[in-house]
C-alpha cells in the first residue's frame, strides 16, 4: 500500500511539473543593426504570446502603387505563420524607427521564418511599423489552412521597399 501511494504521488508530481513547464518559443533574432529585444524590453516568448494581430484598416493598407502583394512564390517558401507573426510584433514595436534595406537585408528571424527587405533601386528606408504592415498583409492574405504562410508586399507608402516574409530555407 505504501509503494502504491508513493508511486501515485510521484506520478501526480511529474504530471504537475510537466503541466507547469513553460512553453518553449523559438528565438526571435533582429537583423544586423536592428535594436535588440532587450532594448525593447521584450522577450521572444512575449512576442509569440501576442498572437495573431487584427487586420489592417484600409487607411493603413497603401502598400505602394508599383507592386501588388503576392503569396508564395514557391511551396518551399512557406513556413509556420506564428514565426512570421512574431517578427511582425517585433517590427511593429519599433514604431517610427527607420528600417533600412539595400539589395537584400534580413530584418528579423523567428523560428523557421525570416522577414527580408529589398530595395528595388539602390537603398531605401521606411518606418518599421510600415514594414510591419507589409508583413501583416502577407499574414492576412497568404496564410493557408495548415497555418503555413509566405509572401511579399511593399512597406506602407514606399513602392521601393519590398518586404518578403517566408521560410529561412528560401
Amino acid at each position: 500500500m505504501t509503494k502504491f501511494l508513493i508511486v501515485t504521488l510521484l506520478s501526480f508530481v511529474s504530471v504537475q511539473s510537466v503541466l507547469a513547464a513553460p512553453k518553449v518559443c523559438p528565438e526571435v533574432t533582429p537583423g544586423s543593426g536592428m535594436p535588440s529585444l532587450a532594448e525593447l524590453n521584450v522577450t521572444s516568448a512575449q512576442l509569440y504570446e501576442m498572437g495573431r494581430p487584427t487586420e489592417l484598416d484600409a487607411r493603413d493598407l497603401d502598400l505602394g502603387k508599383r507592386f501588388d502583394g503576392n503569396c508564395g512564390p514557391a511551396e518551399d517558401a512557406y513556413t509556420n505563420v506564428d514565426d512570421i507573426i512574431a517578427c511582425y510584433h517585433y517590427l511593429n514595436k519599433l514604431g517610427n524607427k527607420m528600417c533600412t534595406t539595400d539589395y537584400s537585408t534580413i530584418i528579423c528571424k523567428a523560428g523557421k521564418a525570416h522577414v527580408r527587405g529589398s530595395a528595388l533601386h539602390g537603398s531605401t528606408s521606411s518606418y518599421c511599423r510600415h514594414v510591419a504592415n507589409a508583413v501583416l498583409w502577407v499574414v492576412d492574405h497568404c496564410t493557408r489552412s495548415d497555418k503555413s504562410c509566405a509572401g511579399n508586399a511593399m512597406a506602407t507608402g514606399n513602392g521601393d521597399f519590398l518586404v518578403s516574409s517566408m521560410s529561412n530555407e528560401w
